[in-house]
């Protein structure tokens, strides 16, 4: 049996995906078997989950350019967002420091957060941020309570919304009065250059 128009859309995207995340995971360069040791250094990219984001897989991206976070479900079907989804990306970018002895990257700036419950956009707003990467392996002192378990990404944020007084914030343990989207790494990597 041939599978209908959507299963082809879903299974091309999915083949887009793996060959996308395949390039990322084995750090390959365009060279045959050659590594391009500074084609991502000082970024990160991939999908994490805990807590903070009710243990959906969510991704991000962290580089000189943007800062972007995406957490969500799909809806029955999968022809709409679920119960929640939350798009979280760059506005402004003020700092960004890749600090290779402790093993992070940090940035600062303004972004733009919709969060969608349901069917409704129960906020749209510009807020502040600080994203902390952190790799795997580090590279001197840093704070081990933050990067224990491995690579991860966090962002402190606070807006009308999401603020302390929310029973779905998680509290930032590092931006006070603010609340955390984030979590260690499933796929993907923070590169750090040595």
């Amino acid at each position: 049996m041939l599978p209908g128009r959507r299963g082809i859309v879903r299974f091309g995207s999915m083949l887009l995906l793996v060959g996308s995340l395949a390039s990322l995971g084995g750090g390959q360069g365009a060279g045959a078997g050659q590594r391009d040791p500074d084609g991502v250094m000082g970024t990160g990219v991939g999908m994490y989950t805990d807590s903070s984001v009710a243990n959906q897989v969510s991704s991000f991206t962290i580089n000189p350019k943007t800062v972007s976070c995406g957490v969500g479900t799909l809806a029955t079907g999968g022809e709409a967002s679920g119960p929640f989804a939350m798009l979280m990306y760059a506005t402004r970018m003020d700092s960004y420091t890749v600090d290779q002895e402790a093993g992070e990257i940090r940035a600062t700036g303004r972004m733009r957060s919709i969060t969608k419950v349901g069917t409704a956009v129960v906020e749209d707003a510009e807020h502040e941020f600080l994203a902390v990467a952190a790799s795997a392996v580090p590279h001197g002192g840093f704070d081990q309570a933050m990067h224990a378990g491995g690579a991860r990404f966090d962002v402190h944020f606070s807006t009308p919304f999401w603020d302390r007084y929310n029973p779905m914030c998680t509290p930032s343990a590092i931006k006070a009065g603010a609340c955390r989207f984030g979590g260690q790494l499933l796929l993907g990597n923070i590169f750090i250059p040595h």
